[in-house]
């Protein structure tokens, strides 16, 4: 059962959340800014291709700074644990929560004022971005299952998300013909927030504005944009600290594992910038790269935003004289203290993940342009809310029952 309420830690650390929250909104406003300059006008990558790359990392630097600080401050299992409940609880997010939000936006909402019945994804890009997103799942799965998890680990899962990078980099499963028609409405879009921007030196600073502040909201250069780009992946990285922290003091504040406010409000918390990047593609109709954002998210999550930590922390204890390992006993990631409780949440995540990809696949067929589009319509968006609601149950009935 759970433990008496510390209220004034709970508020407090609800406080820190919010917090990281804000920052990590406007500072992935500038990523995001800068980011998409370097895709389209520096490096032309297509759309489809965006979404799963520069979008999908951008979005996903606060699970891994989040993990680094809650392994390498907060150190062992404990931290590690946490660290993987974020990104579980992210991918469940980014799969069921984010594509529900932009299809419901899309559909109730309209874009650009007109109601769309119903959203044309490319077969071709769910069956590469879902493929993949299983494939890293069952490799994390599976090193969970041996007890302990090693550098080589680590090192495997970065390369699955290399596999996946040459994959998108060679471009299948995109529509290279829009490519010119994205770009415009990307630069239409652009100079609206460039209007709306604030040109005072506060508001630049309330809103880590960098471009505002560093080059007076002058048109981006590849320099001006890398600059923007380093800026803002440092502001994100001092957020993901506060929300590490906020994570760690709300689980002693409730007298729970950190794992279970790590799997609801550290993955919630991380999960801001990929809904808002995705919201804005789905509302300017990019809706490739709107779910490619959330499933290549979860890809870079589970490869990268767990593989790399794992594979320095433990690569460092090597070095030291150590095991080179990160024991993952049962009830150190269980969400119910025993081995059941982490067999349960690894049919749990790996069941999602199907049911969301076969969701899609499974969706009414046309052919466009000697290519097979998926119809996906609102009732796709009222499913994907309804799993998250199961899930987020299951999550609070296994905490209530530790």
């Amino acid at each position: 059962m759970i433990a008496a309420i510390n209220v004034t830690g709970l508020l407090l650390s609800l406080g820190l959340v919010f917090l990281a929250m804000y920052i990590i909104k406007y500072a992935c406003d500038s990523f995001e800014e800068a980011s998409d300059y370097l895709g389209t006008e520096v490096y032309h990558m297509a759309p489809g291709i965006r979404g799963a790359t520069l979008e999908a990392i951008a979005s996903s630097l606060p699970e891994l700074f989040t993990t680094f600080f809650l392994l390498f401050v907060f150190h062992d299992q404990g931290g590690f644990a946490a660290g993987i409940a974020t990104c579980a609880g992210s991918a469940v997010f980014n799969a069921v929560v984010i594509p529900a939000v932009c299809i419901l936006a899309v559909t109730i909402k309209g874009v650009n004022g007109t109601i769309v019945a119903s959203l044309q994804l490319d077969r071709n890009t769910i069956v590469r971005d879902g493929f993949f997103f299983i494939l890293a799942e069952l490799c994390l799965i599976g090193f969970l299952g041996t007890g302990e998890l090693t550098w080589w680990m680590g090192l495997a899962l970065m390369g699955v998300y290399g596999i996946y990078f040459s994959v998108l980099m060679r471009g299948f499963g995109t529509e290279h013909e829009d490519e010119d028609e994205d770009e415009s409405e990307d630069d239409e879009n652009s100079d609206e927030d460039n209007l709306e921007d604030s040109s005072t030196v506060l508001g630049s600073v309330l809103t880590f504005d960098y471009n505002q502040l560093l080059f007076s909201g002058q048109e981006f250069t590849a320099g001006r944009a890398w600059t923007v780009l380093s800026l803002a992946t440092l502001t994100i990285a001092g957020a993901c600290y506060l929300l590490s922290e906020s994570v760690i003091l709300s689980a002693d504040s409730l007298g729970i594992e950190a794992y279970f406010t790590a799997v609801i409000l550290g993955a919630a918390a991380t999960s801001v910038p990929d809904t808002i990047l995705s919201y804005k593609d789905a509302m300017k109709g990019d809706y490739d790269d709107a779910v490619s954002n959330a499933v290549g998210s979860n890809i870079f999550d589970i490869c990268v935003a767990l593989g790399l930590p794992l594979a320095l922390y433990t690569g460092i204890e090597l070095f030291n004289g150590g095991t080179g390992s990160i024991s993952v006993l049962s009830d150190q990631i269980s969400t119910s203290g025993s081995a059941d409780g982490v067999q349960s949440l690894r049919i749990v995540l790996i069941a999602i993940s199907l049911f969301i990809v076969s969701l899609f696949l499974l969706s009414p067929k046309e052919e466009r342009n000697g290519k097979t589009m998926l119809t996906i319509g609102k009732g796709h968006g009222f499913a994907m809310l309804g799993v998250y609601t199961l899930w987020t149950g299951y999550i609070i009935l296994q905490m209530i029952r530790s």
